[in-house]
């Protein structure tokens, strides 16, 4: 699927894009060669041409290995992966315009976990009450997967972002607020709300530390 806006900045100029020479378009193409300079570091780990049968995910790692920055991992995935047929819809994701779904080899593949997963766990809270399902309060969920459901690329800029929203969403949430179908978080959840926090999260890492990668939320 061809990339309709700058994988740095965001933008679509009128002239249309250049496609990166090395993953030929798949998962890099830049307004100018100023932006993709400046992308390099970002793009550099997913930098390969795609194959029909591949999608590019985000492997979440156990607590054993926080603090949660370094739990996110990209993964090439086959499109036989079990994710795309046992993973469960993160319904927060969804409802914000950005559905993700996620796969635990513990809960879905059976393996024994080594340790709990907090930013999955968070992932998978739902929407009427801001707590995980019981069977993923009640498993530790190990190593967990996750995709963008529309297949495309799924950055580890943009899985932190996401988790930080439902980390936001948790600080507010509120049982008593979620009565006669309101919102437990004081607010409907809207792909609005997801793209300011976006933006001002964006912002806050360029400016606190110049942090790169973080130009716009895709």
């Amino acid at each position: 699927m061809p990339l309709d806006r700058c994988s740095k900045c965001g933008k679509n100029p009128p002239g249309g894009l250049q496609n990166c020479s090395g993953c030929h378009g798949a998962t890099g193409a830049y307004c100018s060669k100023e932006c993709q300079g400046a992308h390099w570091k970002v793009h550099k780990p997913v930098c390969r041409p795609l194959a029909e049968d591949k999608v590019w995910g985000i492997k979440i790692l156990d607590n054993r290995f926080g603090p949660w920055p370094r739990q996110f991992k990209h993964v090439l995935l086959k499109t036989s992966h079990p994710i795309f047929t046992q993973g469960e819809l993160c319904p927060v994701t969804a409802k914000c315009g950005f559905p993700l779904v996620i796969w635990s080899r513990t809960i879905h593949g059976g393996t024994p976990a080594m340790g709990n997963n907090q930013p999955a766990v968070y992932l998978r809270i739902e929407p009427h009450d801001g707590f995980a399902p019981s069977h993923w309060q009640s498993h530790e969920p190990g190593t967990c997967i996750v995709v963008r459901q529309d297949r495309k690329l799924l950055t580890r800029e943009a899985i932190e972002i996401v988790y930080n929203f439902h980390s936001h969403l948790l600080d507010l949430a509120d049982p008593a607020l979620a009565v006669n179908g309101r919102s437990p978080f004081g607010e409907p959840l809207t792909p609005q709300w997801l793209r300011s926090f976006a933006d001002e999260y964006c912002e806050e890492e360029i400016r606190r530390e110049g942090r790169k990668g973080f130009d716009y939320f895709p």
